[in-house]
């Protein structure tokens, strides 16, 4: 009957967590359970709606014990009794319940494995592609590479095999003429020209005799010149010393490196040139009848027609056509055994020249020192540089004298 309490169990369900539910959810309970106790007799107007599977699903979600659903009450026989009419009851509202916030501890849903997987195989796809793509890049530069070092190897083997095996006849006399005439024809041949490239790595070294301290005293003028009443007319130090600084300057001229020794330089010691000459003058002794002349020599202990030998007979070549002085072979110890020889570097060419003497030949000694210069440094020259561009004089005018 409709009159019936309702089961035991029904103010349990009904006085579930309402603190832990929402407004909405604790209605829609009430409005349901409303309806389950309303009078059989009252037939509802339609069927009462089917439970909210959302507000289920939620309910279930937080573990709430769902009422089950009762039938509902058959409908009676018209013999029955009248129909009472059904008072509706209304239903207070329900205060607002406070919902608290979720804690922070409370269990999060567990990531799906599947997805993971998916993400991981995609960076593994997007990093392969570029690890190919680098891969590729490399590889067609390391083919260029390699194709340029084999092509250099290769021809560097090929030329050498050529260069070393191919007998120079491999080609006959007529055909090499005609491509001798061909390469020349594209190429033509280079015009000299009238002075040499100036070397400035060629040194010269120029010893003005006397110069500087003796080996005994502050002072070594070398041979001196008096007069009747014991006056110093001239020195040989003097002489030398003129002579010996225009010869620097004609060198240098020449764009060639000059160094002005002294006579007894420490520079000398192990001296490493292209040339080195000695400039010197005969003494003024009066020897009872006129002795004029210059000498030259190398040292005794270099062999004959060496390079020594050679810069002595290029000095005697041009000094005496110019000078107009006769060459003297009177040599002495002093000159074939002179101390710069056996001081400088034994691969450095020396020789020493005598001007001429003093007393007989003292015009041209102190009047003309620089033709005196000017002579000797042909005779360098012709040492250094045999076709002698810019000779002073021809050599050939007057031959010189032989011994």
């Amino acid at each position: 009957m409709s009159d019936a309490p309702p089961p035991d169990d029904a103010p349990r369900r009904t006085r579930s967590r309402s603190g832990d539910l929402p407004a909405s959810l604790i209605f829609s309970e009430m409005v349901r359970q409303a309806a389950r106790t309303r009078p059989a007799e009252v037939e509802p107007a339609e069927p009462p709606p089917a439970p909210d599977a959302p507000i289920e699903m939620e309910m279930r979600l937080f573990h709430l014990p769902i009422a089950p659903t009762e039938p509902e009450p058959a409908p009676m026989a018209e013999e029955a009794a009248p129909e009472p009419v059904a008072e509706v009851v209304p239903v207070p509202p329900a205060p607002a319940p406070v919902v608290p916030a979720p804690s922070r501890s409370a269990p999060q849903p567990a990531p799906n494995p599947s997805d993971a997987r998916l993400e991981a195989e995609r960076v593994r796809r997007v990093k392969r592609r570029q690890n190919e793509r680098q891969q590729r890049r490399v590889s067609v530069l390391g083919g260029v590479f390699r194709a340029v070092f084999v092509i250099g190897v290769a021809s560097a083997i090929m030329g050498t095999i050529l260069s070393w095996f191919t007998s120079p006849d491999f080609l006959d006399p007529d055909t090499r003429r005609e491509l001798a005439a061909a390469l020349y024809a594209v190429v033509p041949t280079p015009t000299p020209t009238p002075a040499p490239t100036p070397n400035w790595a060629r040194t010269i070294g120029i010893v003005s005799g006397h110069r500087g301290p003796g080996q005994e005293a502050d002072y070594d003028p070398g041979a001196v010149c008096l007069d009747a009443q014991g006056n110093v007319i001239v020195t040989e130090n003097d002489i030398n010393f003129g002579v010996a600084s225009k010869v620097v300057q004609y060198l240098r001229a020449r764009s060639y490196r000059v160094d002005l020794l002294d006579e007894f330089d420490p520079r000398l010691n192990d001296y490493q040139a292209a040339a080195l000459v000695s400039i010197h003058s005969n003494s003024c002794q009066d020897y009872g009848e006129v002795v004029s002349g210059y000498l030259v020599a190398k040292a005794a202990a270099k062999p004959p027609n060496g390079p020594d030998d050679d810069l002595a007979e290029c000095i005697a070549r041009y000094y005496g056509p110019m000078t107009q002085l006769e060459r003297r072979f009177s040599l002495t110890i002093d000159m074939t055994d002179y101390h710069n020889f056996r001081e400088i570097h034994p691969l450095t060419p020396a020789a020493i020249i005598e001007l001429g003497f003093m007393r007989a030949d003292q015009q041209i000694l102190v009047e003309q020192q620089d033709l005196l210069a000017r002579a000797i440094v042909e005779g360098i020259l012709c040492f250094l540089e045999p076709e002698d561009p810019f000779g002073f004089a021809d050599p050939q005018a007057t031959p010189a004298p032989t011994p």
